[in-house]
């Protein structure tokens, strides 16, 4: 109940008086009224009616009265202050208050009270709104439910995490002990705001402008913040880092009535990944600190073995072994066993050579190592080395050469550290972050071509209808030009799937059943000779996942199964398609999250991929194949839809043996979507209705207005938004706003058409981009109707005329 006087009291509280909609208050289920400052009564329903047993007339004079009923204690004691006189006074909310009032047939009613105080937007208390609930039928269940708010904030307050509330100006209604104590101060409840109230800074120690704090951001914008940190000063001068997480809050109607943030201490964090900074340091000083002390002991004592096993045996992380002066090993502690693989009784008396890979041993690499540990007494590497298996792995190597106490030379220390699971980490993350750069700019290559091929597209149609029907050679020279930009159009298509920017329709999918369906074609793509077999798990996962965009991967993976095996075994083999459920851990790759996926495989017998090719597979126009026989995009298609879905795809080849691709698909309970059309009927078009068109981009704005005045519309160009926003308030004719969604001017084509609807609630819209990521705001839901870039004049014809046809509120 409080909340939902708090929810009333947010949007009332935006005017400068207590501005009620009585149609509102008619609507709730629970008695109602309103009073402004000085107490006099300016709003009820007809429940606050029925309570009093009576009318009363509006804005009376005095306020002795709860309402239009006498106020009395519980113990039916007369109070000569009621609870609304105590809001008005202090300011602050009154909630579950019980309370008896006699109502103007003489009965009492027992009634809980719940207050709240309205401002103005500079915070000023300018009345009050009260929900009155009876107790004497449902005082149980009410009793309950206010226990139940008190056990939420005292939940609230249990959480070691701080937590506070604010109303849509950013005025604090809320915070719990933990907000204190990070805070270092206790904010006053309707007048703080808490971006204000701090100092604050970016977490490079930059200060952090107020209107850019987190919860600025979230009012501002409405939606969630995610994924920043920032660094608060206390009023004492000490700096907590922290994480926030502000999410904005609506009524019932979807109105912003404020915001709770959550904010989590990552101070200790910051101090934990410092430390393990400084570890590293430390750790690298200390292999320094181990080689020194090895060398000076072995020159004490180089006859003596034993002494040399006890410093260093214990030792597993780095192998630790002695040289002779021709470099043939002498000791072997317990860490070189484990990460070399051989036992001290098999590798001692051995020249330490072997460690190398053939390529180095041919170039002399081991000894002129031992040179360079002569010459300036130790010498440091990084390179591969090889097992006892054969096996190659990354190592860092130090040498240095020992002197007895007359200062000859009696052989090397030698210290070798395993790299591999470090250099691995650091491959994963480079190519994530290359993988996202391609992606960045791939995109943004395609909204621009999406942009020309728009124009040119659109030229080529409106020549083609001017041509005379016997100009059959232009004709076919038009239709070749129109062929080719159709192919420019799919290229584009599969460059925004790898960018993860292609309008995608997600629903939940069976990934098994799609897989039976597409079977068929997919032995038709790889021939008769290639063994198409399905591997799928019973009681697999659903997806929540485009499933044309699916089909298309798994029809990409076959047609590149089916090309490496021509090319190893004269078009046979076997294509095994199969899935699995799998939970995968917070370990388990730098580019997947922990959690349940579904696993979908396709494997061949092919030639395989060699280590070079298989680091490129996925990025956009690589390819092996011959010129004219591949795009480079089949990958880059399944990289990009699996990302955008978020999960990820993989690859694992060797070569002669074959190629596994895997894509991991989160898991999404759900229904089964079952292919629903949406069909729905258009009324007939407006004839010579006025469209204002918006597009920066000179060449397509000139074709769209050639393009639609030919249908008989009427026209208006604007170049961008205020352009555009201008001629909406001069010209009150326009039936259709037409924009591009990326514009200059600092107003893309979605603000143009919030503020549009603002102006002129009727007017249609229609937004256009050759960026289908534009508009994923609302993926599944579009807040405007869309047409992507490039479109054929019939196409844009045929979407304006549905627009023109369907409700001024249709998002199509």
């Amino acid at each position: 109940m409080a909340s939902r006087v708090g929810r009333i009291a947010a949007v009332a509280s935006s005017f400068e008086a207590p501005v009620i909609d009585q149609a509102l208050l008619e609507t709730l289920p629970v008695a109602v009224y309103v009073c402004d400052l000085g107490g006099e009564l300016t709003h009820y329903n007809r429940r606050a009616a029925a309570l009093w047993g009576r009318q009363p007339d509006l804005a009376p004079p005095g306020w002795p009265r709860q309402g239009g009923a006498t106020f009395f204690r519980p113990d039916g004691t007369y109070g000569r202050d009621c609870p609304m006189a105590a809001v008005l006074r202090s300011g602050e909310p009154a909630d579950a208050i019980e309370t008896v009032i006699e109502r103007s047939d003489g009965e009492r009613l027992t009634c809980l009270v719940n207050i709240a105080p309205l401002r103005n937007a500079r915070g000023d208390v300018i009345g009050a709104i009260n929900v009155l609930q009876t107790l004497s039928a449902d005082r149980v269940a009410t009793a309950e439910s206010v226990a139940g708010e008190s056990r939420f904030r005292d939940l609230l307050e249990a959480l070691p995490s701080a937590i506070y509330t604010t109303d849509a100006d950013g005025r604090i209604t809320f915070y719990n002990e933990a907000a204190v104590r990070l805070a270092g101060r206790r904010p006053e409840l309707g007048s703080d705001r808490w971006c204000v109230s701090w100092r604050l800074f970016n977490p490079d120690g930059t200060p952090l402008p107020h209107d850019q704090c987190p919860m600025a951001i979230a009012l501002r914008e409405d939606r969630p913040v995610r994924g920043l940190e920032a660094i608060a000063e206390r009023p004492d001068g000490t700096r907590v880092a922290f994480m926030p997480f502000p999410t904005p809050l609506h009524d019932a109607a979807g109105t912003l009535i404020g915001a709770v943030n959550m904010l989590v201490d990552i101070t200790d964090r910051k101090r934990a990944e410092q430390a393990v900074q400084q570890l590293n340091e430390t750790l690298e000083q200390r292999v320094d600190a181990v080689r020194r002390e090895m060398t000076a002991t072995f020159a004490k004592l180089h006859e003596t073995e034993h002494r040399f096993r006890l410093l260093v045996e214990g030792v597993r992380d780095y192998a630790i072994y002695m040289l002779d002066p021709d470099g043939f090993v002498t000791n072997w502690n317990s860490g070189a066993e484990r990460i070399k693989g051989y036992a001290a009784a098999e590798i001692i008396g051995q020249h330490f050579s072997r460690f190398y890979t053939e390529e180095e041993r041919a170039k002399g690499v081991p000894g002129m190592a031992l040179a360079a540990a002569r010459r300036n007494g130790t010498y440091g590497a990084e390179g591969l080395r090889v097992r006892k298996d054969g096996s190659a792995f990354w190592a860092s190597v130090a040498i240095s050469e020992i002197r007895d106490e007359a200062g000859t030379p009696v052989g090397f220390a030698k210290v070798t550290r395993d790299l591999t699971e470090k250099r691995a980490a650091e491959e994963r993350i480079h190519q994530a972050q290359k993988m996202e750069a391609v992606g960045q700019l791939t995109g943004g290559v395609a909204h621009d071509f999406n942009n020309l091929l728009t124009a040119i597209v659109g030229n080529l149609e409106l020549l083609a209808t001017s041509l005379p029907a016997r100009e059959e050679r232009a004709q076919r020279y038009v239709g070749a030009a129109l062929r080719a930009a159709a192919r420019g159009s799919r290229l584009t298509e599969q460059l925004l799937a790898f960018s993860r920017r292609q309008e995608i329709r997600p629903e939940i999918v069976d990934v098994n059943h799609l897989l039976r369906d597409i079977s068929i074609l997919c032995q038709r793509i790889v021939g008769d000779g290639v063994q198409l077999a399905l591997r799928l798990q019973d009681d697999l996962w659903t997806c929540h996942v485009d499933a044309a965009q699916l089909e298309a991967a798994v029809l990409n993976l076959s047609a590149n199964a089916r090309d490496a095996m021509n090319g190893s075994g004269g078009g046979s083999g076997c294509l095994t398609i199969a899935t699995e459920n799998v939970a995968t851990g917070a370990t388990d790759g730098i580019d997947l999250n922990a959690g349940d996926y579904v696993v979908l495989s396709v494997t061949d017998t092919g030639c395989g991929m060699s280590a070079t090719v298989l680091s490129q597979a996925f990025e956009p126009f690589y390819t092996t194949k011959d010129v004219g026989k591949g795009t480079g995009l089949g990958l880059s298609q399944v990289y990009g839809f699996a990302k955008q879905s978020g999960g990820a795809a993989r690859i694992e080849s060797r070569m002669g043996v074959g190629t596994t691709v895997r894509i991991y698909l989160p898991r999404r309970d759900g229904k089964v979507v079952d292919g629903v059309s949406d069909a729905r009927g258009h009324g007939a078009p407006i004839p010579g209705a006025n469209i204002l068109v918006v597009d920066d981009d000179a060449d397509v704005r000139e074709m769209t207005v050639d393009m639609l005045s030919e249908l008989g519309y009427r026209i208006l160009v604007a170049t961008n938004g205020p352009e555009a926003l201008a001629i909406l308030r001069r010209d009150n004719a326009v039936d259709l706003l037409f924009s591009d969604v990326v514009m200059p001017e600092g107003m893309s084509g979605v603000e143009l058409a919030r503020t549009a609807r603002r102006l002129r609630p009727d007017i249609k819209i229609l937004l256009s981009s050759g960026h289908p990521g534009d508009t994923r705001s609302q993926p599944t839901r579009p807040e405007f109707p869309f047409i992507a870039k490039p479109y054929r004049p019939s196409t844009l014809a045929q979407k304006i005329e549905d627009v023109l046809a369907a409700g001024a509120a249709v998002a199509g």
